[in-house]
């Protein structure tokens, strides 16, 4: 093949693959899907270009244009993901949109918290002697109301506040590090704390202190149960990738999931001291029943419709080289 019949068919795509190396000013993300797809179709034309005018017009100084085009577009094509969230983007879609990536494990969690309660509160109306050894010490709550608050100073708040934060943090971590005894202690620390949570409502609602109840563990309980739920969903994630990696290696598998189990940690970590502060300096004071069940319900709520609603995957979003979309679509057919 004459060089100018070779230039003739081949400039016009490395042109293009020009413009989009150009447009993505060293980072692919910038580029949108379709161009995304397009650049690794043109890198390949271009890398087989390459070897044809290294064969046939090593000395032309079109070639050495090219080899240094197709280096531009490698660096494009094989770079690693990279991270271009603001803290503000992380904090308002980011976090959630990885933390609705657990999907059914979140789901499984949910909806063994919940089994948990139920089969608690059968349980106090059936056995309630036996089921008040589930409770810390058999004992339930009995706190008694002075001058509309419960005895507690307001220095002594901020350590009810750390107390009840480390605690909760705890049996996070358990929840979470759980999955790597294959979601046995995950489960046990999620069902665990529905169960008392069933068994200490019916208890209290057979000794004609469940309004005192609602008052005292609604503010802050049920976000803190959220939050048992998630980090519950996260040592599922862990369980799953250990007993069913794929064609990956487990330790592969475990590595994909850092991204996700991080968000998972960090929301943890935050609502469980949003969770804190309510139970240390909100919950003790002597609040209406409906004022009590109204804070658990917008802190709960809100917590559950980010997961739902920020949590959407971003249609819109452009993928970063090394996302599936990507790996699919390019690295596979493409020489390295």
């Amino acid at each position: 093949m004459k060089l100018e019949r070779f230039l003739a068919e081949r400039t016009e795509a490395w042109v293009e693959l020009e413009d989009l190396v150009q447009k993505a000013k060293g980072r692919a993300g910038r580029l949108q899907p379709s161009e995304i797809m397009r650049l690794g179709e043109l890198y390949r034309v271009a890398a087989a270009d390459l070897a044809l005018a290294r064969r046939s017009f090593p000395w032309a100084p079109g070639t050495q244009h090219l080899q240094s085009l197709v280096v531009r577009a490698h660096a494009l094509v094989y770079s690693r993901a990279g991270r271009s969230e603001t803290a503000g983007e992380f904090l308002g879609h980011g976090m959630w949109m990885r933390i609705r990536a657990s999907g059914r494990c979140l789901t499984l969690s949910a909806a063994v918290m919940a089994g948990a309660v139920l089969l608690g509160v059968l349980w106090a109306l059936i056995n309630p002697h036996s089921a008040s050894g589930l409770l810390p010490g058999g004992s339930h709550i009995s706190v008694k109301s002075h001058g509309g608050f419960y005895g507690i100073s307001v220095p002594a708040r901020g350590g009810l506040a750390v107390t009840i934060f480390v605690n909760n943090i705890e049996v996070s971590i358990l929840a979470i590090a759980g999955g790597f005894t294959f979601g046995v202690l995950t489960i046990y620390s999620v069902a665990y704390n529905g169960a008392l949570l069933g068994v200490l409502g019916t208890l209290e609602w057979r000794g004609g202190g469940f309004d005192q109840f609602l008052r005292l563990v609604v503010p802050h309980g049920l976000l803190e149960l959220s939050c048992i739920a998630l980090a519950g969903a996260g040592g599922l994630v862990i369980a799953r990738a250990l007993i069913d990696p794929g064609r990956s290696s487990r330790s592969d598998a475990l590595a994909v999931l850092v991204p996700q189990l991080g968000a998972t940690v960090l929301a943890v970590v935050i609502f469980l001291t949003v969770a804190g502060l309510t139970e240390g300096f909100v919950t003790p004071w002597d609040l209406p029943t409906a004022a009590a069940i109204g804070i658990g319900i917008i802190l709960s709520g809100g917590f559950w419709t980010m997961v739902v609603l920020r949590g959407a995957p971003d249609r819109r979003a452009q993928p970063e080289v090394g996302e599936p979309v990507l790996r699919s679509g390019i690295t596979s057919v493409l020489p390295t």
